[in-house]
C-alpha cells in the first residue's frame, strides 16, 4: 500500500507539472506538535512455525476481460466492489485521470476523478501541488493544505483523519530517522505520534483507533519492530522484532497481519507469516509468493512459478489454522499478471489484474 501511494503521488505530480491551469488551494500550512507522553511498550512476541496444511482443489473460477487497448495501470476497487478503478489517458486530447468500469455492465470506462489518493469512502482526494499536499472535498471542491511538505498520506478508515511520515533524505536507509504524524483531514491538530529509524508508517487499523508502524527504536539496535500504537491511550504493543521484515498487510477488519521475514540467521523464521494484531497466533506459511487479504481470516497467495513460461495460480490460506486451498489451476485458468498488479475486491469475491499478455484489465471471479 505504501508503494502504491508513493506511485500515485508521483504520477499526480507529473500530471500537475504538465497542466497549464492549476486551482490555487486555500488555507496555509499548520505547525506540528509533539505529544507530552511517549508510547509505552509491551514485550515482543516471538513467532513460532506450525505444521503444513493439506491442499485441496476447488471448482474452476470465471475469468473475463474488462478493458481493451492495453490501457491500464494500478487497478483498484470502488467501496461497493461494483466498479474497477484505474489510471488512464485514453487519447492525447482527453484528460488523464482515474477511470471506472462497471464490472456487470458492458459500458465504456468513464472518468471518475483526478489522479490522487482517495479516502475509503471516496469523499476526499489528496494530491501534490508543488511542495504541498492538498486534500480536496470531491463534492464541494473545498481544499486544505496538509502540513507535511508535499508527502504522500493515508486516510483513516472513517475518512476523518490522515497520517504521514517525514523521512530523512540522506544516509543509509536502515539508519534514516522517520517521524510519523497524524492530523484531521483538513490539516488541523497535527501531531507527531512516533519516531523510528529505517522504517515508517504501515497503515491504519480499522475504526481508526490504532496505527501500525515498523522500524528500529534506536540506532543502537539492529532489529526492526512491527508495532501497534493505540491512539487513545498512547500505548504501543510490539508484535515482532527481526532485522529484515517487509510486505506488511492488514486484514480488512484488522484482526490479522501478514508479513515476510528474509535472510534471518535462523532459517526457521524466513518466509511469509500471519499473526493476530494483538500479538498472538503467529504462524509461518509453507508457501512463498505475492499475497493479499481476501477477508478478515483468509489470505490469498500467488506462489512463485516453477518457470517463467508457466501461468500463475491463486491459493487461499485460512489464518487461524493454516489450512491451504488451491483456488485456480494454471493449466485450466491461466493467470498472466504484469508486475504484481492485482487487487482483491472489498467483498473478497473477485480479483482484478493487469494481464501481461495484452496489458488489459481482466477479472477473476473466485470460487
Amino acid at each position: 500500500m505504501k508503494l502504491q501511494a508513493c506511485l500515485l503521488f508521483g504520477l499526480s505530480l507529473v500530471l500537475a507539472a504538465c497542466s497549464s491551469m492549476m486551482p490555487e488551494p486555500v488555507g496555509a500550512p499548520l505547525g506540528t506538535a509533539t505529544p507530552e507522553a511517549l508510547p509505552t511498550t509491551r514485550p515482543t512476541n516471538t513467532p513460532e512455525p506450525t505444521a503444513t496444511p493439506t491442499l485441496t482443489p476447488t471448482p474452476t473460477p470465471e475469468l473475463r476481460q474488462l478493458t481493451t487497448g492495453g490501457c491500464c495501470v494500478l487497478p483498484s476497487w470502488s467501496p461497493d466492489s461494483k466498479q474497477v478503478l484505474f489510471i488512464d489517458k485514453p487519447a492525447s486530447q482527453i484528460e488523464a485521470g482515474v477511470y471506472a468500469v462497471t464490472i456487470d455492465q458492458a459500458l465504456a470506462p468513464q472518468l471518475a476523478g483526478r489522479v490522487g489518493l482517495y479516502s475509503p469512502d471516496r469523499s476526499l482526494v489528496a494530491y501534490p501541488v508543488d511542495v504541498r499536499t492538498i486534500v480536496e472535498n470531491v463534492a464541494s471542491g473545498d481544499r486544505w493544505v496538509i502540513p507535511n511538505n508535499g508527502q504522500a498520506l493515508e486516510f483513516s478508515p472513517d475518512s476523518r483523519r490522515v497520517a504521514w511520515e517525514i523521512e530523512a533524505i540522506s544516509g543509509p536507509y536502515d539508519e534514516r530517522q522517520n517521524d510519523i504524524f497524524m492530523a484531521n483531514y483538513d490539516g488541523t491538530d497535527a501531531v507527531k505520534v512516533a519516531r523510528v529509524y529505517g522504517g515508517g508508517l504501515v497503515g491504519w487499523l480499522p475504526r481508526g483507533l490504532n496505527i501500525l508502524f515498523l522500524g528500529r527504536a534506536s540506532l543502537s539496535t539492529r532489529e526492526r519492530t512491527l508495532t501497534v500504537l493505540d491512539l487513545r491511550t498512547n500505548e504501543a504493543v510490539d508484535l515482532v522484532s527481526v532485522e529484515r521484515i517487509s510486505g506488511v498487510g492488514i486484514s480488512p477488519a484488522g484482526s490479522w497481519l501478514s508479513y515476510f521475514i528474509s535472510f534471518d540467521e535462523d532459517d526457521e523464521r524466513n518466509g511469509i507469516w500471519v499473526q493476530r494484531t494483538d500479538g498472538s497466533g503467529a504462524r509461518r506459511l509453507d508457501v512463498w509468493g505475492a499475497y493479499q487479504w481476501r477477508d478478515d481470516s483468509h489470505l490469498l497467495v500467488i506462489p512463485e512459478r516453477s518457470s517463467p513460461d508457466r501461468a500463475f495460480e491463486i491459493w487461499e490460506v485460512e489464518a487461524e489454522t493454516g489450512e491451504t486451498q488451491k483456488l485456480t489451476d494454471a493449466a485450466v485458468t491461466p493467470l498472466n499478471i504484469l508486475n504484481g498488479d492485482w487487487r482483491v475486491s472489498p467483498d473478497g469475491k473477485q480479483v482484478v489484474f493487469v494481464n501481461s499478455a495484452d496489458r488489459n484489465l481482466w477479472l477473476l471471479k473466485l470460487p
